[in-house]
């Protein structure tokens, strides 16, 4: 939900450059030469939003939160993206942007808004939708959101959430709590900052915070100072960073990344149950033989499609309760951003146990 986002070459991340390589040196094989164009800046994008309009994919869609966030793609590098939150400029275009789905194509004309402390929001007055995503899976069972999240929170002064993402200056934290991702924002103390800017996504942590007065819509939680009771704004409860280059083997659901305008290929995963429903999704990989992960990639799938009962949505992923795996490697989470840690493994260390 930020101005920009930096990839890492993980795992993850290097198999979608392979896939960039191969169609640069296809081009090139065809006597054509990769585009190459001067990076736009948030100033190029703010002159073309009202005119011509940003093209891009829905990032998340939450009609019930009142979030709607889009994505503008660089079409000279596919590596570099801008998040925009989106604000409707009429009645007409808000109930546009209801009807859209997540991932889904789409053109957005209007006012590009920055503000000091707040990531760029772009207030839509025209939408123009396009190809909806296709992820070849589909579920049986709907994504499950509080009712009111705003009336669930208003007693509290405490919870414990997942960080899903952190602003570059570290003035606003995201975090994902009972399946509702939940901007949470920073107050300019330099100390929390400091720790939201030492955050990795998927860290597990508690924060101390009130219900923030502005904007109402979608709900927006603030950081409280250090309490009476000498705790701070934040606490880390177990860093996702401490695991990197650690060997681990991780038990659960069978998990499903689907391909998207993210990921180049269907990604399969292990759910690590955690203690208040947070829950970490590590993904399979062998990046050192492409071979070998088309041999657990094929074996997981025919577990996949064998299996009896449901399909639960689980918003980003789906999973598939009547399949367990049993999964040993060494976990890779180099980068504060990287969507989920790896298991960098091999075939004859990822067990299929059944339901």
């Amino acid at each position: 939900m930020f101005s920009s986002q930096r990839y890492c070459l993980s795992v993850l991340t290097m198999s979608l450059l392979a896939c960039a390589a191969g169609a640069t040196a296809g081009a090139a094989r065809a006597g054509q030469e990769a585009p190459s164009r001067k990076p736009l800046t948030l100033e190029d994008l703010a002159r073309k939003a009202p005119t011509e309009g940003l093209k891009g994919t829905m990032h998340g869609v939450r009609p019930g939160a009142g979030y709607f966030v889009f994505t503008w793609w660089d079409p000279a590098d596919f590596f570099r993206n801008v998040n925009f939150p989106l604000f409707s400029g009429s009645r007409e275009v808000e109930d546009q942007l209801r009807a859209l789905e997540r991932h889904q194509a789409v053109t957005v004309k209007g006012r590009l808004v920055t503000r000091e402390g707040q990531p760029p929001h772009l207030v839509a007055e025209s939408v123009q939708p396009g190809e909806k995503w296709n992820p070849g899976f589909s579920a049986t069972v709907p994504a499950e959101y509080p009712d009111d999240l705003r009336k669930e929170l208003a007693g509290k002064r405490r919870i414990r959430a997942l960080v899903h993402a952190m602003s570059e200056d570290a003035s606003l934290l995201v975090v994902e709590y009972r399946g509702e991702v939940v901007p949470v924002q920073v107050p300019r103390e330099e100390g929390v900052r400091e720790q939201v800017r030492a955050l990795y996504r998927g860290d597990r942590v508690e924060l101390r915070f009130r219900i923030a007065e502005e904007p109402r819509h979608p709900l927006h939680l603030a950081l409280l100072p250090r309490g009476r009771d000498g705790k701070g704004s934040l606490t880390v409860l177990d860093r996702i960073r401490d695991q990197h280059d650690r060997e681990r083997t991780v038990e659960g659901r069978l998990t499903l990344f689907p391909k998207s305008p993210v990921l180049r290929r269907t990604i399969w995963g292990v759910e690590e149950r955690g203690p208040d429903g947070l829950n970490r999704y590590f993904t399979i990989f062998n990046f050192s033989d492409l071979k070998d992960q088309d041999r657990t990639d094929v074996r997981l799938r025919a577990a996949w499609d064998a299996a009896e009962g449901p399909v639960i949505d689980g918003r980003n992923k789906y999973l598939r309760p009547g399949v367990r795996v049993r999964v040993s490697g060494k976990v890779n989470n180099p980068a504060a951003n990287q969507a989920n840690p790896a298991l960098v493994t091999d075939s004859s260390r990822v067990e299929i146990l059944g339901g």
